[in-house]
């Protein structure tokens, strides 16, 4: 694999994020705070483990979402996504020298979305996601995240 994959620390670096943000959803006008958490495990047998856990302002249960992230080439890689709501998806990313960015679509339980990483002058990066689970309900993410 090059290199160009690793110029990104989030991702491709074991370490702890933390970010902020709100969520809308397109049945609702409320703009909700969240807080996140990424935990990113050394890369293991061509596998990179990490897990996100999401927090939501006035919401008491918490979302723990499980990556695996695999076969890695210098652009892409497969990603797969585990948590409780949705079981298990597999889905396709890609990477350039601005941008970590994953795309789940066509998935057996009717769930897509994409999510978008865009690395800033100081080491964050500006993240976007949006997300739907087969009723048309969708759900918007913006916010940001940085190494802890």
């Amino acid at each position: 694999m090059k290199e160009q994959a690793f110029m990104h620390k989030f991702i491709f670096t074991p370490g702890v994020w933390q970010g902020e943000g709100q969520i809308t959803f397109s049945m609702a006008e409320d703009e909700l705070v969240f807080k996140t958490r990424w935990t990113l495990a050394p890369k293991e047998e061509e596998r990179i483990l990490l897990s996100q856990t999401i927090e939501v302002d006035n919401v008491p249960d918490k979302m723990v979402n499980n990556f695996a992230i695999s076969d890695m080439t210098a652009s892409s890689f497969v990603i797969e996504l585990e948590n409780n709501l949705i079981g298990k998806v597999q889905g396709k990313g890609v990477v350039d020298e601005k941008t970590i960015a994953w795309e789940f679509r066509n998935t057996p339980q009717q769930f897509e979305g994409f999510e978008i990483y865009e690395l800033q002058p100081d080491g964050s990066y500006k993240v976007r996601a949006e997300f739907t689970a087969g009723e048309g309900l969708r759900t918007y993410v913006k916010g940001t995240i940085r190494a802890n």
